[in-house]
């Protein structure tokens, strides 16, 4: 059944001329037998202007013509509001500040040492531990970890620059981690640089967060916002006030300085301070996570040309040929111990370890390149792998001869800091040698392999900032000194001044040479007074450390041995004389010369040098 409320059905309008009519196509005025111009198309039926040649074929616009409806105007896109602090975060970002102030504030000045930086780099960790939402366990969280425990102890033993450098690097590892299985060492460093963009928008956080906290806490019956709003604003009129009238300002003054009595205000460089340790705890707390999208698996697609199979297969030839007369020079020189006529092993070696393991360097470099595409996997380059083995293979015993070298170094002059970074440096190429064995029978890609190599350089900066390189290279120089061997006295001038490796030269006091036991008692007096300095400056005991009050322990106790070592020397000129000693021992000078040179205190015949 019809509504019969409906609206009636609309009837076509009436039709002013059918086509059957010819008499709106043509004016009366044409010639029979023709048409008026544009007689199919007029153009005010189409919307076009009226002239009088034109006819409409409709009255009005064709239903075909879109209308012209406003268009709505789109609104600019919001910026995202950052998500409001938890009041967990909101106490762990106030336990920042209050750790930060603990470990490194002290006597109105920053004062940052060993045990103030253990307890940093010891209680921040747990801070972010407490403060993510949640986080996910991976062997490389543990390893990051583990390396921030090494970080303590060498902080609590004798801190470095490079010991709380890799701290701050790892904690910004160590957030990271907690949030995501595998973050390289590029995604870190994305990641710290990203955090520090994103800085304005975790204040924006904490502010939120404050409000939120603020409006929901109340005392008694009353909201906390609707005090503390009305007092700061009548503080800060107040203080407009003071500054504008003597009078008030006079007055402000006597109620401060009454209040400061009472209460305790800090400073304006302290609250500095706290402001930016709140700054680094929100971008620890929230870190900007960038992680790098993608596969480490190469696509196994693509042809390599035919020019790149030539130039991979020429130059590893070549490359080959190189190695391979470099690593027989080496064993008919180096290896054998037979140096070639006029020079000696020393001779032949110096210098050679650091290009050597910059060669090392640049193979991995071009075979990582080389094959960073359709050679990796193309059935016709299967030789051009081959000769890549091959070459790596070489590159292994050029990499043995690097040793070599380094302990050619160590056996005649002693054990240093730079030569364990050399040997650390060597280690480093050989495992970047074989990451790149591993890229190409994996099928990896470039990625893979620079994620790898970086986070084993890494690695190795680590270890090699925590390690007592120092220590180390001063007990073994000394064992050899007592053997008889001079030569490794040059290295006692820097261990001395190191406080992990002071004390480990005691033993040389009694050394059968006067010279000697002179030239090593007055280095460890001046070592003992610039200990004695740092004592007395460091006044709390967040500046102090282990291994300081040892060595000063220590030398204290070993004063009289020291005196009667020196025997009233002049500290310069033994100093001077021990420093020439140990020069001309590694010159190769015959012993008679080195007998020849005088002690610093008199003593004139032979038998007094060497008991």
């Amino acid at each position: 059944m019809q509504n019969e409320s409906a609206a009636p059905p609309l009837e076509p309008a009436p039709v002013a001329a059918t086509t059957a009519d010819p008499a709106p196509f043509a004016p009366a005025s044409a010639p029979e037998g023709t048409m008026a111009p544009n007689a199919v198309f007029p153009a005010q039926g189409m919307g076009g202007p009226a002239r009088p040649d034109h006819y409409p074929l409709w009255p009005a616009q064709p239903y075909r013509v879109a209308p012209q409806w406003p268009r709505p105007a789109v609104a600019a896109p919001r910026r995202p509001r950052p998500r409001p602090l938890r009041p967990l975060e909101l106490a762990i970002a106030v336990g920042v500040v209050v750790l930060v102030d603990v470990a490194a504030w002290s006597d109105g000045r920053p004062a940052a040492g060993g045990f103030g930086l253990a307890l940093f780099f010891f209680g921040l960790p747990l801070l972010l531990f407490l403060a993510a939402r949640s986080w996910r366990g991976s062997a490389r969280l543990g390893i990051i970890a583990g390396l921030l425990g090494l970080v303590v102890t060498r902080c609590a033993l004798a801190p470095t620059v490079g010991a709380v450098v890799s701290g701050l690097a790892l904690l910004v590892a160590f957030g990271l981690a907690l949030r995501a299985r595998r973050p390289f060492v590029p995604e870190v460093v994305a990641s710290a640089f990203a955090g520090v963009a994103k800085l304005p928008s975790r204040i924006e956080a904490v502010a939120a967060g404050v409000r939120g906290l603020a409006a929901r806490t109340r005392l008694g019956k009353v909201s906390v916002l609707p005090v503390l709003v009305p007092a700061g604003l009548v503080a800060l009129f107040l203080g407009v006030f003071a500054l504008a009238n003597p009078v008030v300002a006079r007055g402000l003054e006597a109620a401060w300085d009454a209040l400061a009595r009472i209460v305790a205000f800090p400073s304006a460089v302290r609250v500095v301070f706290w402001a930016i340790a709140l700054t680094g705890g929100l971008a620890l707390l929230r870190p900007a996570c960038r992680l790098a999208r993608g596969g480490e698996r190469a696509t196994a697609s693509g042809e390599a040309s035919a020019t790149s199979l030539s130039v991979a297969q020429n130059a590893l030839v070549g490359l080959n040929v190189l190695f391979f007369a470099y690593n027989a020079l080496d064993a008919t020189y180096l290896w054998s111990g037979s140096p070639p006529a006029g020079m000696r092993t020393q001779e032949y070696a110096h210098q050679g370890a650091f290009w050597l393991t910059l060669a090392l360097l640049m193979l991995t470099a071009v075979l990582g390149v080389m094959f960073r595409g359709a050679l990796a996997h193309d059935a016709r380059a299967r030789t051009s792998r081959r000769l890549a083995y091959a070459w790596m293979g070489q590159g292994l015993v050029l990499a043995l001869g690097t040793y070599r070298r380094i302990a050619i170094h160590i056996a005649k002059s002693g054990l240093s800091d730079l030569r364990i970074v050399g040997i650390l440096g060597t280690s480093l190429v050989v495992c970047g040698v074989i990451l790149v064995a591993l890229k190409l029978r994996g099928h990896k890609t470039l990625t893979w392999l620079l994620r790898r190599q970086l986070d084993a350089l890494a690695l190795t900066v680590v270890l090699y900032a925590v390690a007592p390189t120092h220590l180390v290279s001063a007990k073994v120089n000394v064992a050899r000194v007592l053997g008889g061997e001079y030569r490794p006295i040059l290295h006692a001038f820097r261990q001395s001044h190191e406080t992990e490796s002071s004390a480990a030269l005691l033993p040389l006091l009694e050394h059968p040479d006067a010279r000697v036991r002179q030239g090593v008692a007055a280095l460890l007096d001046d070592e003992r007074d610039r200990l004695r300095a740092l004592a007395d400056e460091r006044t709390t005991w967040r500046e102090r450390d282990v291994a300081s009050g040892r060595a000063l322990a220590a030398l204290d106790g070993a004063s009289a041995r020291i005196a009667r070592a020196r025997g009233g020397a002049d500290r310069a000129e033994a100093r001077r004389v021990l420093l020439e000693i140990s020069r001309a021992a590694n010159e190769d000078r015959s012993f008679e010369e080195m007998l020849a040179i005088p002690a610093a205190h008199g003593v004139r015949s032979r038998s007094d040098f060497v008991q």
